[in-house]
């Protein structure tokens, strides 16, 4: 044994056998990460191959609601509870049956936030910006959801992933206010869920891991009125329910959904060849789609002149019944967080 971990030691940076160890100040973190942290945790991509994903199959605090839709984001009206537990499911057996680790949230019942009310939103386990390296944990904005934060942390924590950055102080950001182009570009959306001060804390950290572009995109909201999750003049609190990038340099977008600068800065910078929403497919969160791997992607189904486009593409879309989900605020990226992802 004890030539064993003699042999073990030569291995060591710096080895100095019968003397002090030598400060070590030029090892890279991500040299050494996967050895320290046993999996290749992270994500800078939204189209490399996805590996493992934290969802939640909706449970009781999912039907909380009623008591105050347009507070608690139904504007199309209360969900049907088994029928919603039916579709999460299937959208479950699809990413199993494409190779995707489903690992469950870490969240027992009652599942109740900061103020006490049961954290109906649970199921949208997107809270969490994961870089290749480690998660940023998100601080959710509406008090009805503060809590999740919690729950993700205790999650993300007990697998063994590292948790390099936490939101804190007067900054607010959820991560669906950031969207991949590529692993070096990530633009970063101030709305209602996302303040200056958030999208400014989320921008430093994400620099340290080769982020060169965090574009700042503006989306319009509502005040007092709010039609429906997407369009209908209520605007969006969340980048992407109107863009989504679906292959190298193609996006799906909702024009009216954010400011034209970001389509101009997509078009005459990035080079994206961009695919627009219908008014009539927009509540059908076709930019929310999930790729599994790259040229496959699921999504949503009932946005034809979407998924048409997609497929002319080359694009293989995987379309499955998401009508609960998209009714109460996201589809196949709200309802997932991208533990690993291949390199692009």
């Amino acid at each position: 044994m004890g030539n064993s971990y003699a042999n073990l030691l030569k291995q060591i940076p710096l080895y100095r056998p019968g003397k002090p160890p030598l400060s070590y100040f030029d090892s890279n973190y991500m040299e050494e990460f996967e050895k320290t942290w046993h999996r290749s945790w992270g994500s800078q991509s939204s189209y490399a191959r996805l590996r493992a994903v934290i969802v939640h199959r909706p449970g009781p605090e999912a039907a909380f609601g009623e008591e105050d839709p347009d507070y608690l984001n139904l504007p199309s009206g209360s969900i049907d509870l088994q029928k919603m537990q039916a579709q999460h499911d299937e959208f479950v057996r699809v990413l199993n049956e494409n190779g995707v680790e489903t690992i469950p949230l870490n969240a027992p019942q009652p599942i109740l936030g900061t103020y006490g009310i049961p954290l109906r939103s649970a199921t949208y386990t997107h809270e969490t910006l994961m870089v290749k390296g480690g998660a940023i944990i998100c601080r959710c904005v509406p008090g009805y959801k503060r809590g999740l934060e919690y729950y993700q942390s205790r999650t993300i924590g007990g697998l063994g992933c590292p948790i390099i950055f936490t939101v804190h102080g007067m900054g607010f950001f959820e991560s669906s206010n950031a969207v991949w182009l590529d692993k070096t570009s990530l633009p970063l959306a101030i709305s209602q869920r996302s303040n200056l001060a958030g999208v400014q804390q989320v921008a430093s950290i994400v620099r340290e891991f080769g982020v060169e572009d965090t574009h700042i995109v503006h989306l319009p909201g509502p005040l007092n009125t709010r039609k429906a999750q997407t369009g209908s003049g209520g605007g969006a609190f969340h980048l992407d329910m109107v863009f989504g990038v679906a292959a190298p340099k193609v996006g799906v977008i909702y024009p009216p959904g954010v400011g034209y600068e970001f389509i101009d800065y997509l078009l005459h910078q990035k080079d994206f060849d961009l695919i627009e929403i219908p008014e009539e497919e927009v509540n059908g969160c076709p930019s929310n789609f999930l790729v599994l791997e790259p040229g496959k992607l699921v999504m949503p189904a009932g946005n034809p002149y979407v998924t048409g486009e997609l497929r002319k593409r080359g694009v293989t879309v995987i379309e499955i019944d998401m009508s609960e989900f998209t009714k109460g605020g996201g589809g196949p990226t709200c309802i997932t967080v991208p533990l690993i992802r291949d390199e692009e």
